[in-house]
């Protein structure tokens, strides 16, 4: 649709200039009173001169207003050589022009009209009114490689516009206007063709729907025009309010003596005097510019708080004036009154004194300023350099120096006169120092430098010191003035050459300034880019905030008032520690819990079961829990006990897989029958369980391998022989597995006594971990040696029986 309508619009255009040209009376050179033949600057200037005097807002005249429209009408056609050649031969112009010229209501001309008929619209566009917008065009490369930087120091005023917008048209008086008004004071005008440069446009924060657009480029940060209405009191108002509100300070009788005399910031002081109360926005764009190297200060004139100031410097009351200071507070450096103070002439002023009569060499940037690199000999520009200290009894040798400058006037494009303090550039002073001097040695020395190119300088350094007094003043002077005019008068290099040392910036911000130039670059970012409702709803979101941490602040000292007043109160009474106990937790294995403790276990992770019944669950569960407190903060063991009555069958099972893995090699098909292990047998045993990788160890007062080193092959062969017939073995040591061959097969039998055809003195069930030594039965026995097992089971030293799966649990 966008397309048809843009074909449209040009076949309207190319129709309306090839058949739209008619025979007219009018005459545009009359109309800005020209002979015909008049070149291109004669038309300009006369037509600067008319639209002055015609411009609706100048002139209250009722025909003001048509005027206005033909002037610019006339200036349109007799500067477009085209449209100039037809006229002066044929005496014809476009009829389209004829209409709008006389249409009184049209105040911006024909740059949008449109007229209704038989239903339908019919749109026209002059193109060749864009032309005020097309000779500042920029780019995106020109506004990112000249026009950002410069921002640093010169506003940028940008308008984005489309030759397709109907308001751009209307406001093109209004930006002419304001080229005239602000290119003179030091503001740059620009426009950005949203077409041919949308990445721009948008980088200037607009679209489409949005032209045209205002915004300001100013120390490279962008202000966006916001103002509904555009006009060019607005956006003066604009401009003004976008400089530091610091910019200038306002100066009376009672802190001038501070102004003027703060010299030895290491700027020059600019004193401006004026009728109105408002500071000229030309004197905000000249102190913006030169805010580096000057600081600036405003008077009002007619005031009783500064008549002391203009009797003083005698200032006419009728005029503006400028007074530029250096370090003397009496006598200005240069001074200019007019009615009208001319950008241009108090910007030659200043370039011409921006710097003091001995400026610091405070920082890099200054260096290059004054000494700039020059690789020429005949044309080097040398920098005579006085190191002193910042102390007061230096200050009289620095004062004889700017003596010596002001009698002795030599040319700044050959030398440079300065000064720097020795104990804030010592870096730089020992790259100038030789056979590794100390640089306090070059204390009221001078040394001449000459820099050769960015890196690399040639100096050397006077031997006699720049001694103050006036004993030795004239010393001094006239070695100093020897000196010089023989390294000038000579084309010779200087005695030393060396790679030169940055100099520190004195006056860089700290951490602090940065973070608050930061808030207030954001503060202005949040301005430009929020509405007063918005800016509303977020201060309330921050309010809050703020206000909930500030209750928590309070309520945290409050605790911390209770708890100091509790401790002094307690201060008399003995202290007792609190108990410090850390939860271990021992997991029941049954058939609820079996898969999370056994077949669910991760890599790596093991399940430490204790086997007991419930006569011995009180005796057990405490050494347990004693044995295996010291691994509760090992996340890969997972502590447990199983009933043996309820876990008979899965330990019968389990044992029976493992006993099987073990006689694989033998080719011998080993059963075992479930009958044949005892729970009583089995209380005390301590299983690992490795539920990934399939194996467990058992501990066991009887395992083999808790009697000594070859208990491994020993419990192996034993477990085949108890397993490979049904006859009952009489080997006790067997009970560690669950097996007692001593048992009666009778369900009266003491399980207790070992062999029923044995009195109660025969062996005892459990025995002491080295076998040595009888006892009587008891489970207090039964997990001596735990610990040790624990030791070796950690170490991976103990027996591992391999499984080929992990069984049901249950008597199934």
């Amino acid at each position: 649709m966008w397309n048809f309508f843009k074909n449209f619009v040009y076949a309207v255009l190319l129709v309306n200039m090839t058949i739209g040209a008619v025979h007219c009376s009018w005459d545009p050179y009359k109309v800005l009173g020209l002979k015909r033949g008049a070149s291109i600057p004669e038309i300009r200037r006369a037509y600067k001169q008319s639209a002055r005097e015609w411009h609706p807002d100048k002139n209250r005249n009722e025909n003001a207003e048509s005027k206005f429209v033909e002037v610019n009408k006339a200036y349109e056609l007799l500067s477009d050589p085209v449209r100039r050649k037809l006229f002066d031969q044929k005496g014809v112009v476009d009829d389209s022009l004829n209409r709008n010229m006389h249409n009184p209501n049209n105040r911006f001309g024909d740059g949008a009209s449109f007229f209704s008929g038989h239903g339908g619209f019919r749109f026209q566009f002059k193109m060749s009114e864009m032309t005020a917008f097309h000779q500042y065009r920029i780019t995106l490369r020109r506004y990112e490689n000249f026009i950002l930087p410069q921002s640093q120091n010169q506003p940028y005023l940008i308008l984005v516009y489309s030759e397709w917008c109907l308001m751009c048209l209307h406001v093109l008086p209004i930006w002419q206007r304001l080229v005239e008004d602000l290119n003179p004071i030091g503001i740059n005008l620009a426009t950005v063709h949203f077409d041919q440069e949308v990445e721009l446009a948008n980088k200037l924060g607009r679209r489409r729907g949005e032209l045209p657009h205002v915004v300001l480029v100013m120390d490279s940060r962008i202000s966006h025009y916001i103002e509904d209405e555009l006009s060019n009191s607005k956006v003066i108002e604009f401009i003004r309010s976008r400089f530091s509100r610091n910019l200038i300070a306002f100066v009376n009788d009672q802190n001038i003596n501070e102004f003027i005399g703060g010299w030895k910031d290491n700027k020059v002081r600019v004193m401006l005097f004026g009728k109105l109360e408002l500071v000229r926005l030309r004197y905000l764009t000249l102190a913006f510019k030169y805010r580096p190297h000057t600081l600036f200060g405003y008077a009002q004139l007619n005031l009783e708080t500064t008549r002391a100031i203009v009797d003083k410097f005698g200032i006419p009351l009728k005029l503006d004036s400028l007074l530029l200071f250096q370090e003397d507070r009496d006598r200005p450096a240069a001074r200019l009154s007019m009615a009208d103070l001319p950008y241009s002439t108090l910007k030659d002023i200043i370039e011409t004194n921006k710097y003091l009569q001995l400026p610091r060499l405070s920082s890099q940037k200054m260096l290059d300023l004054l000494c700039p690199p020059e690789s020429s000999n005949v044309r080097r520009r040398l920098c005579a350099i006085l190191v002193t200290e910042d102390r007061e009894e230096d200050e009289e040798a620095r004062e004889q120096l700017r003596h010596f400058t002001r009698q002795f006037k030599f040319s700044r494009d050959r030398i440079v006169f300065s000064y720097l303090f020795r104990e804030k550039q010592t870096e730089f002073l020992r790259a100038l120092l030789e056979d590794g001097k100390s640089p306090a040695e070059a204390t009221t020395k001078v040394v001449i430098v000459w820099r050769q190119d960015i890196q690399r300088l040639s100096y050397s350094w006077l031997p006699q010191p720049f001694v103050s007094g006036a004993d030795n003043w004239n010393s001094s002077v006239n070695y100093l003035h020897r000196t010089l005019i023989k390294i000038l008068g000579s084309a010779q290099p200087l005695a030393h050459t060396t790679s030169m040392k940055e100099l520190v910036d004195e006056y860089a911000q700290g951490i602090l300034g940065r973070i608050t130039a930061r808030l207030v670059t954001t503060a202005e970012i949040l301005r430009d880019h929020f509405t007063r409702q918005e800016l509303l709803a977020v201060g309330s979101v921050v309010g809050t905030v703020l206000f909930i941490a500030a209750v928590g602040y309070v309520m945290t000292y409050l605790v911390r008032l209770e708890e100091e007043t509790i401790r002094k109160t307690n201060k008399g009474l003995p202290k007792t520690p609190r108990p410090t106990t850390t939860e271990l937790k021992l997991h029941e294995l049954r058939s609820e819990t079996y898969n999370g403790m056994v077949r669910l276990l991760k890599p790596g992770c093991r399940t430490v079961v204790l086997l007991l019944d419930n006569e011995s669950m009180d005796v057990l569960i405490p050494k347990f829990h004693k044995a295996v407190w010291p691994y509760r903060k090992n996340k890969s063991l997972l502590f447990g006990w199983m009933n043996i009555d309820r876990g008979l069958p899965w330990y019968s099972r389990l044992l029976n897989l493992a006993l099987k893995i073990a006689d694989d090699d033998e080719g011998t098909d080993v059963t075992l029958d479930s009958n044949s292990v005892k729970p009583k047998n089995c209380v005390g045993t301590v299983v690992s369980l490795n539920g990934h990788r399939r194996y467990f160890c058992i501990y066991h007062a009887r395992h083999p391998e808790c009697v000594s080193d070859s208990g491994a092959k020993r419990m192996q062969n034993m477990a085949r022989r108890l397993t490979v017939s049904n006859r009952v073995m009489n080997d006790a040591s067997g009970a560690f597995m669950g097996f007692d061959s001593s048992l009666e097969d009778s369900d009266n039998s003491d399980v207790e006594r070992g062999d029923p055809l044995k009195s109660q003195d025969m062996e005892p069930l459990i025995t002491s971990g080295l076998g040595l030594h009888t006892q009587q039965f008891s489970t207090d026995f039964a997990l001596e040696g735990l610990s040790n097992w624990l030791d070796r089971l950690f170490e991976g030293t103990t027996q591992r029986y391999n499984i080929n799966y992990w069984p049901d649990f249950g008597n199934l």
